[in-house]
């Protein structure tokens, strides 16, 4: 009777044994690599350029591009202007990850009295040079900035900088 006792005991053992057994090292495989890195802090790049209009085309001089680390706090609303500055990160094949649209500096709408029955009247008016200032949330795979210029309808690239070094 001991025996068979004993038997049926490690038959349940086994068994409850067999229900907690380890599963094969094949099914426990680590989260994707990028998990175990740490992701990059997040950057914030400031760009500044004085734009100058010319016969031959708007000049552009970058005042000051760099990357800090930050986040944006709210993105700034792209400009609903038909003119406009268009800033783009682009990855390491030109592509572009995020763009986003500002006023054109250059080209300013005024308002303006048109005639002798005092009626008011819009006109665009375009300034000789006048600066740039954007806040960017810098993706991390973006390599370069470019800045083109949408002026009625037409594009023009202005200029392309390489992604400063993050301090």
């Amino acid at each position: 009777m001991r025996l068979s006792f004993c038997i049926v005991g490690c038959g349940l053992l086994l068994a409850g044994m067999m229900g907690c057994a380890r599963r094969p090292a094949a099914a426990y495989q680590p989260a994707a690599k990028a998990a175990s890195e740490p992701a990059p802090a997040p950057q914030l790049l400031f760009l500044s350029c004085r734009l100058t209009a010319a016969p031959a085309g708007t000049q552009v001089q970058v005042l000051q591009a760099q990357a800090v680390p930050g986040e944006l706090k709210a993105p700034e609303p792209d400009a609903d202007a038909p003119n406009y500055v268009r800033v783009s990160q682009l990855n390491g094949q030109g592509q572009p990850l995020a763009q986003v649209r500002v006023a054109h500096p250059l080209r300013r709408s005024v308002e303006h009295v048109a005639d002798d029955q005092r009626t008011f009247q819009r006109s665009e008016v375009v300034v000789p040079t006048a600066e740039l200032f954007v806040r960017l949330a810098l993706r991390p795979a973006a390599t370069a900035i470019r800045l083109e210029e949408v002026v009625d309808g037409k594009t023009n690239l202005l200029t392309e900088i390489p992604v400063p070094h993050k301090s």
